[in-house]
């Protein structure tokens, strides 16, 4: 095996050594193409994948880490700035653990674990201070998990509670939010995360809570107003109203009028105040039986003489008492029968009770200006149909003093005409750069092919030149291969003076010279492979 192996190899280095300068050249390119290709795809297969371990690290947190993965020997990569760690997906989950194992990533928040270190002689000043840390760490850890925050620190203000208290001071929190690089929190986030710190500590209201980010912009207050109060957002959230309200008139004027022969602005401005309002109703359902019902009847008679009249000036006469009554009881005479007799009825019927409590969102309009402006070129302008048309869609309310004013007045197309002249001169420069890039780019391929046709055309008439030269060379310098050929054209076997092989010592005299020209011959082939060629080919031009 060995030996074949010898033999195979020596075979190309023979082949290598006869091929020319410009064959050995190429040949010895493409060997080191198919090398460096193939290191470089071993490289490339051979490459781990990797994953993130942890993100959103902190300094102290990463360099520890670091130092975890060097004593494992774990290779790792960093990644967004520093903040994530990469490691071979192979050894993922594994590191996890480990890691997590020993307490990191911290993050300066241990949240209740630090509950775990207090021993029996803790002061109860201190209880409280490691009570309030650990809430502290636990809402900060529970607020990072929100997508887009990095971070959060959460700060907690909690009166101690004594007999001394009388419940005035309130407990108050303050969270600052470190988001992520282009992320922006909306309302509904920065009102979750009020809702978690108010509902995780006792006796703290959302109102007490007051949230801001890293840049220093206020997204909660603590008066009770949130994010979508503020001047910014009251500014954002009106300018958006007026350019929706805007894009939808000028698209229906488009339909109408043509596009370019309109314009449309809308100024409205948005009451952002928040109203509560809370009314009480009574109602009685007819034929609810009471919830309580009493009857009182008085009767009195007798006789005797009653004196009669009121006292004062102003008393009754005798014929005034003997024929009046007073308040249900009947008075009589002297001398006369007197009665008295009262029936009263008390019911206590079930009355129900409606409270409505009711909260007027800010954001409402409050009033709404509309200026719109038609190219008096357009004909048939119909101002009447389209103020109906812009009044409707607006909802125009000329009670809370909404404006419309239309009007139709020439426009100014130059500017139209020069941004289309412009367009059409950059579409028709932009178009002749193509097809010059185009011709370019067939230069320089015409070019290229030209080169490596003149290369190969070259190197074929090269080739051939060389040839023919070797060829001149071998008929005018004749070597020992051609005074062997001679020899064995011309001259008698008996002339060649070659030593007879061993093996072939009874074989008849002609044929033992024969084996030994056949054998000098194979051995001048094998030493002198070129010269041999040569020969050859000198032959088969002599005989063409």
């Amino acid at each position: 095996m060995k030996d074949q192996l010898l033999g195979y190899f020596q075979r190309v280095w023979k082949g290598f050594l006869a091929f020319s300068p410009g064959q050995k050249a190429v040949s010895i390119i493409a060997l080191l193409a198919v090398v460096i290709g193939g290191y470089v795809f071993t490289q490339w297969a051979a490459k781990p994948t990797y994953a993130p371990l942890f993100t959103n690290l902190s300094a102290t947190d990463a360099s520890a880490i670091i130092d975890k993965l060097n004593a494992n020997k774990v290779s790792y990569q960093l990644a967004a700035g520093g903040t994530e760690i990469d490691v071979p997906q192979a050894n993922l989950y594994a590191q996890r653990l480990a890691i997590s194992a020993a307490g990191l990533p911290s993050s300066g928040s241990s949240g209740y674990s630090l509950l775990d270190k207090e021993g029996v002689t803790t002061s109860d000043f201190k209880q409280q201070v490691d009570y309030q840390r650990a809430v502290e760490g636990e809402l900060s850890m529970t607020i990072k998990s929100i997508q887009g925050v990095n971070a959060a620190a959460v700060h907690l203000a909690i009166p101690q509670q004594d007999v001394f208290n009388d419940g005035t001071v309130k407990t108050t929190a303050s969270v600052l939010l470190t988001t992520a690089p282009g992320t922006t929190l909306n309302s509904q986030q920065v009102q979750s995360v009020v809702n978690l710190v108010a509902n995780s500590v006792p006796g703290l209201a959302t109102n007490d809570v007051t949230v801001s980010d890293s840049t220093g912009k206020v997204l909660s207050a603590g008066d009770g107003t949130d994010s979508s109060t503020s001047t910014d957002t009251q500014t954002a959230a009106t300018k958006d109203y007026n350019s929706r309200l805007s894009s939808s008139l000028q698209a229906m004027l488009d339909q109408l009028v043509g596009a370019g022969h309109s314009s449309v602005i809308a100024n409205a401005q948005l009451n952002f105040d928040k109203s509560d309002s809370t009314s009480k109703t009574y109602v009685y359902t007819p034929g609810t039986p009471p919830t309580s019902q009493s009857d009182t009847k008085e009767v009195y008679s007798g006789t005797g003489n009653a004196g009669g009249g009121i006292l004062g000036a102003g008393g009754t006469s005798a014929a005034q008492q003997s024929a009046g009554t007073v308040a249900g009881s009947t008075a009589s005479s002297s001398n006369a029968n007197g009665s008295y007799s009262k029936t009263s009825n008390t019911q206590d019927n079930a009355v129900g009770t409606v409270t409505t409590n009711t909260v007027a969102a800010p954001g409402t309009v409050s009033k709404l200006n509309v200026a719109v402006v038609l190219d008096s070129s357009v004909p048939n302008i119909n101002k009447t149909a389209i103020t109906n048309l812009i009044t409707s869609a607006t909802g125009l309310n000329t009670a809370r003093g909404d404006q419309l004013a239309i009007e139709a007045m020439p426009f100014d197309t130059s500017a139209a005409k020069q941004a289309a002249q412009a367009s059409a001169t950059a579409d028709a420069a932009a178009k002749a750069a193509a097809k010059k890039a185009q011709l370019n780019s067939m230069m320089r391929t015409g070019g290229l092919v030209v080169l490596v046709l003149a290369v190969i055309i070259g190197t074929l008439i090269a080739g051939r030149r060389r040839r023919k030269a070797a060829e001149r060379a071998a008929l005018e310098e004749p070597d020992e291969m051609d005074d062997l050929i001679h020899q064995l054209q011309y001259e008698t076997p008996q002339e060649v003076i070659v030593e007879p092989s061993p093996t072939l010592a009874q074989t008849t005299a002609g044929q033992e010279e024969l084996a030994n020209q056949r054998r000098v011959l194979v051995t001048l082939a094998e030493n002198q492979p070129q010269d041999v060629a040569r020969v050859m080919r000198s032959w088969l031009s002599s005989n063409n």
